[in-house]
């Protein structure tokens, strides 16, 4: 039986803020940012939009991955280590500019061939080629925080799929 309306109100706005919720936690509980920007727009994904090949466990799992794995070694070919974070900083030095474009590029190239689009991949690519989430500490609470975000994610998109009229996107189904 399909939800209605006011019905699917209430699901989505619980599935999304449990979801967040319970990356919140666990962040606060372990002293690990394992919640981030990226995983936002993939909470949506997975609750509003789960028909979507990118909403899959697979395409975030592996689409954040390559993307954490972009904007590092975008990082290193683009001697972008010492350069001030532009989150923080305000500015955008050219070492930055240069991984950023570098690491998207590579991300979109990346997700593409291993068919794991996932566009938030590309803001956890910002992330880390920005300067925002450079580092080992920062590399584990991405991983973790995706697996995280996928484990609780799959059983509300499984939930969803049944009982959600979908709504038509035009892409990626």
């Amino acid at each position: 039986m399909k939800l209605n309306n006011r019905s699917d109100l209430f699901w989505a706005t619980l599935g999304e803020g449990g979801l967040v919720l319970a990356l919140g936690i666990v962040a606060w509980a372990t002293k690990q940012p394992v919640i981030f920007a990226s995983l936002g727009p993939t909470a949506y994904e997975l609750v509003e939009q789960p028909q979507l090949r990118s909403a899959r466990s697979y395409n975030i799992i592996v689409g954040h991955l390559v993307g954490l794995a972009a904007g590092f070694a975008a990082v290193y070919v683009s001697g972008a280590w010492t350069a001030p974070n532009v989150l923080s900083s305000g500015l955008v030095p050219i070492p930055r500019l240069w991984a950023t474009t570098l690491a998207a590029g590579l991300t979109t190239f990346l997700t593409l061939i291993l068919r794991a689009g996932q566009p938030a991949a590309l803001a956890t690519t910002l992330l880390v080629s920005l300067g925002a989430m450079q580092s080992l500490r920062a590399a584990i609470a991405i991983i973790l925080g995706v697996l995280i975000m996928a484990a609780l994610g799959e059983p509300l998109r499984q939930f969803r799929l049944k009982h959600t009229r979908l709504r038509t996107t035009g892409y990626g189904t």
